[in-house]
């Protein structure tokens, strides 16, 4: 069985190194975005610099003190903190003639952080204490913990990580006083890597399941907070949008009837007048002509007003319509740009995954071989592995080589690779195990060990194909494969088939009935120079094309029938572009990875 604090230290180190990827992000974007000051910045600066003599020369300390403290900001905004920290410095100067203990805080704060920048940890130090004592005196308890932390950061870069416990320990009680998860959460992950650096395995890893578990609600908390918001504003501009509607509505049945009733008065009016004409023929046509011309004009002012009305009503249709585009459309830039800070961690998560995988020149001191390696996703599920080690039976050297497929693709994936990869290091090199099937049967205990399988409901582990070559009498190989739902295919050098070892339909980890007492079976054949060899995992085989058909075995064992006598990068090349060819604008469905290997001595 697995050493469960070994478990423990796997799962550890690969979510650190997660965690690290993401602060080298930020800090490679900062010093991008730092090489350089564009002119009107150092024109700012220099006009900066001139005040700031004016004011000196006048005995103006405070108004000098401003204009320093802006250049000071401008550099450090710019990532060029030695020119800042000098700013700064004189800042902290004035202030201490003055007796300004509010600015010597919040300066000396800033100046331990820029000395914690340039690696000048002691003088970090000196000034972080200063910011501590003055916070404490004013009883602010976020800024001491503030302190406190950026103090531990620096005792951390003297490899001081004793004392950067005692002072987390410190910043971790007042945090806790004030319940700010996000203080907590920056505390616990220092004390997890002070706790590591000294051997301290159990506190590390208790410190690191506090820190995950404060990083993951306060990720939770911000992504609902940001759904919310959008879901809130969306629903208030479609409400309001209803409510605009309604409205119109109604007034358009209100002009209705006002029309209606002014064409029934007038048509009533023509009548009575015609009456009157007949009765009183008496009445001056002057007068019957002057209430013609009044009601002529009443109708033209209701139809005026009734024409602004629905003007003004269409015009604020319109600015709730434009109001509620726009607020939507800021949603996206928010959604997207979150969007883009993922994508670059997974870019950058892909540059490590890659330096796990083996290098190739290793494998060709013993074989002509090509992988034909393509993501899904920008990271992947697919891993290949080798190991050169002496055989424990023979006492010559063995190699191993394995190609693996872990559950699913993607970040998931990739989390399944890089244990898979380390458990088989570990199984290996480290327990110099060499027989194939006793690798699967340890992988298989040590997965679910690691997932804690028995006691959850996690069914995530792996398929995989590994073989042992080693050097037999009569200028022979002699391969010894085993599989997990994994095959291999051999084309011996005189090509009358494909020759396919077999693995066993088992998986490692998931959840066998077994509860992980399974057996694996070893095949053994004997290779001659020029025979091929191909490990893959179901990328290829289970790639669909524009009929939804399966590209399928018989088709990729055709293919590999037809190139096998085809030079190694040529073979990968004629391979890459069938799958191509059989895909079309169909999207891929797995991670692909297909090895091939050549004897070329024996």
């Amino acid at each position: 069985m697995t050493d469960p604090s070994f478990t423990k230290s796997i799962v550890r180190r690969i979510l650190l190194l997660f965690l690290v990827i993401a602060i080298t992000i930020a800090d490679n974007v900062l010093l991008a975005q730092s090489k350089s000051i564009p002119q009107s910045i150092k024109d700012e600066i220099a006009q900066n610099d001139q005040l700031i003599k004016q004011y000196t020369r006048e005995g103006k300390l405070a108004e000098a003190a401003t204009y320093l403290n802006r250049s000071a900001y401008l550099f450090q905004t710019h990532g060029l903190n030695k020119e800042a920290a000098a700013y700064y410095t004189e800042v902290l100067e004035i202030n201490r003639q003055l007796n300004n203990q509010k600015g010597i805080q919040l300066v000396s704060n800033t100046l331990g952080m820029i000395y914690i920048d340039l690696e000048q940890y002691n003088q970090a130090i000196e000034h972080l204490q200063k910011a501590l004592q003055l916070s404490k005196q004013f009883h602010q308890s976020v800024e001491s913990v503030s302190c406190l932390t950026n103090i531990a950061l620096a005792q951390q870069g003297m490899g001081k990580h004793k004392e950067a416990i005692t002072t987390l320990e410190e910043a971790i009680s007042i945090a806790k006083e004030l319940t700010d998860l996000k203080l907590l959460r920056r505390c616990y992950g220092l004390a997890y890597d002070s706790y590591d650096k000294i051997g301290n395995t159990e506190k590390s890893y208790a410190y690191f399941e506090l820190y995950s578990s404060l990083d993951k609600e306060i990720k939770k908390q911000e992504m609902e907070n940001v759904k919310s918001t959008a879901e809130s504003e969306v629903n208030k501009a479609y409400a309001a949008r209803q409510l605009t509607e309604e409205e119109l509505k109604v007034k358009k049945e209100e002009l209705k009837i006002t029309a209606d009733s002014l064409q029934a008065a007038e048509q009533l009016t023509r009548e009575q007048r015609l009456e009157l004409e007949l009765r009183q023929s008496q009445i001056d046509r002057k007068e019957a002509e002057i209430r013609i011309e009044k009601m002529k004009r009443f109708q033209i002012t209701a139809l005026l007003l009734g024409s602004m009305l629905f003007t003004v009503v269409l015009i604020y249709l319109l600015y709730l319509n434009i109001r509620s585009k726009r607020k939507i459309h800021e949603q996206k830039e928010l959604l997207e740009i979150q969007n883009r800070n993922i994508t670059a961690s997974i870019r950058y998560a892909k540059t490590i995954q890659q330096a796990i995988l083996p290098d190739l020149s290793a494998i060709k001191k013993y074989f002509d071989v090509f992988v034909l390696y393509q993501p899904k996703d920008i990271v992947s599920g697919d891993f290949y592995w080798f190991s050169e080690l002496h055989a424990r039976t023979s006492g010559g050297k063995s190699l191993l080589l394995a190609v693996v497929d872990c559950t699913g693709h993607g970040v998931p994936g990739a989390f399944m690779s890089m244990i898979g990869n380390r458990l088989l290091n570990e199984i290996v090199n480290e327990r110099r195990i060499d027989s194939p099937k006793e690798i699967l049967e340890v992988l298989n205990t040590g997965i679910r060990s690691t997932l804690r399988q028995e006691q959850t409901d996690n069914n995530d582990g792996m398929d995989i194909s590994i073989c042992r070559f080693e050097k037999i009498a009569n200028g022979e190989v002699l391969l010894t494969f085993a599989g997990a739902k994994r095959n291999m295919q051999i084309i011996k050098k005189e090509r009358k088939e494909v020759i396919k070892l077999k693995g066993d339909r088992l998986s490692i980890g998931g959840s066998n009935e077994s509860k992980g007492q399974i057996q694996f079976k070893n095949h053994e054949i004997k290779l001659s120079k020029g025979d091929m060899l191909y490990l893959s995992t179901d990328g290829i085989i289970d790639q669909n094309g524009p009929d939804r058909s399966r590209f399928g075995t018989n088709r990729f064992e055709e293919i590999l029938f037809k190139y096998s006598k085809f030079p190694m990068e040529e073979q990968e090349y004629s391979i890459r572009k069938e799958i191509e060819r059989f895909r079309q604008h169909e999207e891929q469905r797995d991670d692909i990875t297909l090895l091939g290997l050549k004897i070329i001595q024996t």
